[in-house]
C-alpha cells in the first residue's frame, strides 16, 4: 500500500505579510483551517446541485484562503476550477479538480495543524 504524503506547504507569503508576527500568523492559519473546511463543504454542496455560479464563486474565494495558508497544490486546483466555470455553465469534467481539492485538503490539513502546533 502506497503511503500518501501531504502536499508541500509554503508560508513564505504569510511571513512576508505578517512581518514576522508569529501571533498574527497563528491566528491567520487557524482561521484559514476553519474557512477552508467550510468552503470545501460548500463547494461539495454546490457541485451536488450543479450550481455553476456558486462553484465558481467558492473556488475563487477558496483560492485566496489557500494561497495565504501556503497550500500551492490546492491553490492551483482552485484556480483551474474557477477558470473552468467562468462561462457560468456546469462542466462535469471539473469533478477531477474538485476531487483533487478535497483529497489534497484531507492530506494537507493534518500537516498544517501539526505545523501550527510545532512552530507557534
Amino acid at each position: 500500500m502506497k503511503k500518501t504524503t501531504a502536499p508541500a506547504i509554503s508560508l513564505t507569503y504569510l511571513h512576508t505579510v505578517s512581518g514576522g508576527d508569529k501571533t498574527f500568523e497563528k491566528m491567520v492559519l487557524l482561521g484559514a483551517i476553519d474557512d477552508i473546511q467550510l468552503q470545501i463543504e460548500e463547494l461539495g454542496k454546490a457541485w451536488h446541485n450543479k450550481d455553476a455560479d456558486n462553484i465558481r464563486r467558492i473556488a475563487h474565494s477558496l483560492n485566496s484562503v489557500v494561497a495565504i495558508a501556503g497550500l500551492t497544490e490546492l491553490e492551483m486546483n482552485c484556480k483551474k476550477l474557477d477558470q473552468l466555470f467562468a462561462d457560468e455553465k456546469f462542466h462535469i469534467e471539473g469533478s477531477a479538480y474538485l476531487n483533487k481539492i478535497v483529497y489534497s485538503w484531507m492530506a494537507t490539513r493534518p500537516a498544517l495543524e501539526e505545523m501550527i502546533a510545532q512552530i507557534y
